[in-house]
């Protein structure tokens, strides 16, 4: 499997990007600062946790989540090693252990790729002790369908260490592998990594 950065995102300038979510705003009614300031006052976010919960959530017109995740991929893509080609499970674990050193909750995201295996976009969707009736599959697949992606795999984090899957893990892993028959969609892994190391469930054949 050979996964690859996409440089997608850079055919449009900062500008364009900028405007377009402004075309956005107006469409919900917000052409000034202040309007801008009442609806996140109104929406109770204070800061950027509280707006990545709300664009990631079902509340959020997917044309702004849109454009507010691309946004947010510009200003990640200005780390200088974004360039990266992966080519086995071995090297997927290892960039996702750096995604995910040092995280004190579990989370789970979801890592979106096109027909060309080039990465459209990762996702935080859950933060907190994983299981079933959480983390379910529909926002993983609402993501999917909006990004039009090829296929995906999900990744989250045990702090303890500890990588042995869970039966929520592994049910969640299932339930995923199954949607992903229905939507025509290719379900690539499931991965836990934590203290440096990585367990891929398909690997070991878990679904």
């Amino acid at each position: 499997m050979e996964l690859i950065k996409s440089n997608h995102y850079l055919m449009k300038t900062d500008w364009e990007m900028l405007s377009s979510l402004v075309d956005e705003l107006k469409e919900h009614g917000i052409e000034k600062f202040d309007e801008l300031f009442a609806k996140l006052t109104e929406l109770k976010i204070k800061n950027f946790n509280d707006l990545l919960k709300y664009i990631s959530g079902s509340q959020c017109d997917n044309n702004l989540a849109v454009l507010c995740e691309g946004l947010f991929e510009r200003l990640r893509s200005a780390v200088p090693d974004r360039e990266l080609i992966m080519t086995s499970s071995d090297e997927v674990g290892t960039y996702l252990l750096d995604k995910l050193a040092g995280r004190k909750q579990e989370e789970l995201w979801a890592v979106y790729i096109d027909n060309s295996n080039h990465i459209v976009a990762e996702k935080r969707l859950f933060q907190g002790t994983l299981d079933k009736s959480i983390a379910h599959p529909r926002e993983i697949f609402r993501w999917a369908v909006i990004y039009a992606c090829a296929g995906f795999f999900v990744v989250h984090n045990h702090p303890s260490g500890n990588l042995i899957p869970s039966k929520s893990d592994i049910e969640l892993t299932k339930m995923l592998f199954a949607a992903s028959e229905l939507f025509h969609i290719d379900f690539l892994d499931h991965f836990i990594v934590g203290k440096g190391k990585y367990l891929s469930l398909r690997e070991r054949q878990l679904f």
